[in-house]
C-alpha cells in the first residue's frame, strides 16, 4: 500500500510558475500521546514535559509527502516538520538487525552516484530509546527540483516504540538554522543558497475533511491562492530559531487564557501544546474534565457542537477553533487536543490549527501568515 501511495504521490508532483507543489498524503493514525510528547521534548528542549500512561491513544490525521534522494533517485515518504531542522531517513545496512526499520524505505548509498560520506554522528534521545546515525551528502529532489550536496542524516538505530509503525520513512526539518546547536542546515537553506526559488517562502495546505488520501499540499517558493480564502494576516517572527511569534491574546468565551503569549507554528505537532498552567486553564474553560483512567481531559461526545470556541488574536487577524476542531476521538471517547508540555514558556500550534488555517512561512521577511483554508476543494493537477 505504501509503495502504491508513493507512486501516486510521485505522479502528481508539480513545478510551475516558480512554485514547487508537493502533494501531501493523508493518513488516519492511532497516536500514542506519550510518544508524541517525547518528540516535542526533544525538538524544543523541554526538560519536564508531562509523562502520560503508555496506553493512552487517540485518532488523528497525519500528512506526509514524497522526496527522492540520490542518483538514480530513491523514494522516501517524509514528515515535513517546521519544528525541527534535520532531514533524516533510515540507512540500508545489509545486516540482520536491518529489521529495526521494518517496512520503511531505506537509503542505499551504494546505489547513488552522487553520495558522499560526511561521517559526523547525530544522536537524539527519546524516553523509549534513541535515534542515531551519521551524516552524509547527496542530491535531494523536491517535485523535480534538484538540490545538490545536501547534508542529511542516515539513521542506523531508532526507538521502535516511537517510529517503527509510523507510515513515514523519515523527517525533513524546516526550521531556522543555528550552527552552534544543529547538525546540518535545513534543506530549505540549500534551496535558497542555490537560488532554486523565486521567493524564499513555503506554505502548507491541509485538507482534513473528506475521505481522499490526498490530504493537501506543501508549496515551495510562494503561496497558492487556490487553497485559502480572504486575506492573509501576517505576524513577525519574535525569535529566529523556531517559527516563533507573539499571539496578542486568546479567549474561551470571555475568559482570557493567553495574553501576549509566545507561540511556535509546528507542522510536526498533531495537537496544540500548552504550558502546564495554561493547559489546565484552557481545558477547564472548554468544560473538559479529567478521565481518572488516563488522566487526560475529556468531553461528552454528544456535546461537541455545544463546546465554546477558542479565539486567537494574531497580528491584525482573528482566528477561532470550535469543538469540532480541537476534540480528538478514539472509539467512544472524545479527548481534548490541548496537550500538557510542562514548563515550556510558549504554546505550540500544530496541525489542529494549521489544518484550519492556511499557513505561510516567509524566510525573506521573517514572518508567518495565516488565512482560512478552503476545505471544500481538491488539489488541482
Amino acid at each position: 500500500m505504501l509503495k502504491t501511495l508513493l507512486i501516486l504521490c510521485g505522479s502528481l508532483l508539480l513545478c510551475e510558475g516558480g512554485l514547487v507543489k508537493i502533494p501531501l498524503i493523508k493518513f488516519v493514525e492511532e497516536k500514542n500521546l506519550s510518544h508524541e510528547l517525547q518528540k516535542l521534548q526533544i525538538k524544543f528542549n523541554i526538560t519536564d514535559i508531562a509523562t502520560m500512561p503508555p496506553k493512552y491513544h487517540y485518532l488523528d490525521f497525519s500528512f506526509y509527502g514524497k522526496i527522492t534522494i540520490g542518483t538514480p533517485p530513491q523514494d522516501f515518504l517524509v514528515l515535513f516538520d517546521t519544528g525541527s531542522h534535520l532531514l533524516w531517513v533510515p540507512l540500508k545496512t545489509y545486516t540482520l538487525d536491518n529489521e529495526d526499520f521494518g517496512r520503511h524505505h531505506q537509503y542505499d548509498p551504494e546505489k547513488s552516484q552522487t553520495y558522499q560520506l560526511n561521517g559526523q554522528p547525530f544522536f537524539m534521545i527519546y524516553e523509549s530509546g534513541y535515534l542515531s546515525g551519521h551524516l552524509v551528502e547527496d542530491t535531494v529532489s523536491l517535485a523535480g527540483k534538484e538540490i545538490q550536496n545536501v547534508t542529511f542524516g542516515v539513521a542506523t538505530y531508532r526507538p521502535d516504540a516511537t517510529f517503527r509503525y509510523a507510515p513515514y520513512d523519515g523527517v525533513m526539518g524546516m526550521s531556522f538554522f543555528n550552527s552552534s546547536l544543529h547538525y546540518a542546515q535545513p534543506i530549505f537553506y540549500d534551496l535558497m543558497k542555490q537560488h532554486k526559488l523565486e521567493e524564499n517562502v513555503f506554505s502548507f495546505y491541509y485538507l482534513r475533511n473528506g475521505s481522499t488520501r490526498l490530504g493537501g499540499e506543501l508549496t515551495l517558493g510562494g503561496i497558492n491562492p487556490d487553497h485559502f480564502e480572504g486575506q492573509l494576516h501576517y505576524v513577525n517572527i519574535s525569535r529566529k530559531y523556531h517559527w516563533q511569534f507573539e499571539v496578542e491574546s486568546a479567549h474561551v468565551n470571555k475568559i482570557q487564557v493567553c495574553k501576549k503569549c509566545q507561540v511556535i507554528a509546528d507542522t510536526g505537532c498533531n495537537g496544540i501544546g500548552l504550558p502546564r498552567d495554561d493547559y489546565h486553564r484552557v481545558n477547564r474553560a472548554i468544560g473538559a474534565t479529567i478521565d481518572p483512567e488516563t488522566y487526560q481531559f475529556v468531553v461528552d461526545c454528544n456535546k461537541i457542537n455545544q463546546l465554546p470556541e477558542i479565539t486567537f488574536k494574531i497580528g491584525d487577524g482573528i482566528f477561532t477553533l470550535s469543538g469540532q476542531d480541537y476534540i480528538k476521538r478514539l472509539n467512544n471517547r472524545c479527548v481534548s487536543g490541548f496537550h500538557n508540555i510542562g514548563s515550556a514558556k510558549f504554546w505550540i500550534l500544530g496541525d489542529l490549527f494549521i489544518g484550519k488555517y492556511y499557513t505561510v512561512f516567509d524566510f525573506d521577511k521573517s514572518r508567518v501568515g495565516f488565512a482560512k483554508t478552503k476545505q471544500n476543494i481538491q488539489i488541482t493537477i
